[in-house]
């Protein structure tokens, strides 16, 4: 296994939860699986929980700190959120630590810099990441691109990028008109095309991949979100290189190295 690596636990409304590892020790994003699975899935990419400096959430959402309150307590870690999302994530008698947006905070080689997004949580954040000289960006739940967003995460080597839902499969699909409206809105979700517009504002020269996450099981699939973000991106970017991960499943490792 690479010693610098980004591996997806698990990605969609099942639960979301990204491992970020440099040099044997790694930051874990989100823990949106049991404390058991996510044990089970660290070790499919050989990390054991001893591993981990910190976890740290997104926003306060079931399907990204399922496992945060049992995960940190067994393990004895620190879990990071900003003060919105702490304060509805119910975890009770285990250690926090309070993240500020564009305040950076350290563990080790690995350096995170959180940034507000738009989303339907009290207050959420994506993350522009640096491990060992190399520059991530992680958007998993925002419903819009804003300036900052893309200034946030621009110039990254690596993006992961959401790409929530096709256009004309939430539109037809089975959903009530207040769900889709809230999914489509500007606190809701990327959709194909915007997961393009973002990961063509957002890169340059230097960004040699784009991961599309949180993909939705029921209004998206793999192959239609990879096709409209090459699509766009062979108009607008370099970057050929497009994955893909599948709602619910481990993905990577995606070497940094």
């Amino acid at each position: 296994m690479h010693e610098d690596f980004v591996g997806i636990l698990s990605s969609g409304s099942i639960g979301n939860s990204i491992i970020v590892m440099n040099s044997g020790r790694g930051v874990l994003i989100d823990a949106g699986l049991s404390c058991k699975e996510l044990e089970r899935r660290l070790s499919l990419f050989g990390v054991e929980p001893t591993q981990i400096e910190a976890l740290v959430l997104t926003h306060e959402h079931e399907d990204h700190i399922r496992g945060a309150r049992r995960f940190s307590a067994q393990h004895g870690m620190p879990v990071y959120g900003t003060k919105g999302t702490l304060a509805l994530s119910g975890l009770h008698e285990v250690k926090t630590e309070t993240l500020a947006a564009c305040h950076r905070v350290r563990f080790g080689g690995i350096s995170l810099r959180p940034f507000k997004v738009r989303h339907l949580a009290a207050e959420p954040v994506a993350f522009s990441i640096t491990v060992g000289g190399k520059r991530i960006g992680i958007a998993t739940d925002l419903g819009s691109i804003t300036p900052n967003v893309v200034e946030e995460l621009n110039d990254s080597d690596m993006l992961f990028i959401e790409a929530n839902y096709d256009e004309k499969m939430l539109l037809d699909g089975t959903y009530p008109g207040f769900l889709k409206r809230a999914i489509n809105g500007d606190h809701g979700h990327l959709s194909n095309n915007d997961a393009g517009t973002l990961s063509a504002k957002a890169s340059t020269a230097r960004t040699r991949k784009v991961v599309l996450v949180h993909l939705s099981k029921e209004n998206n699939t793999p192959e239609a979100a990879r096709e409209t973000v090459q699509k766009r991106l062979a108009k607008e970017s370099s970057i050929t290189e497009v994955g893909v991960s599948k709602h619910g499943l481990v993905s990577g490792p995606y070497n940094l190295r």
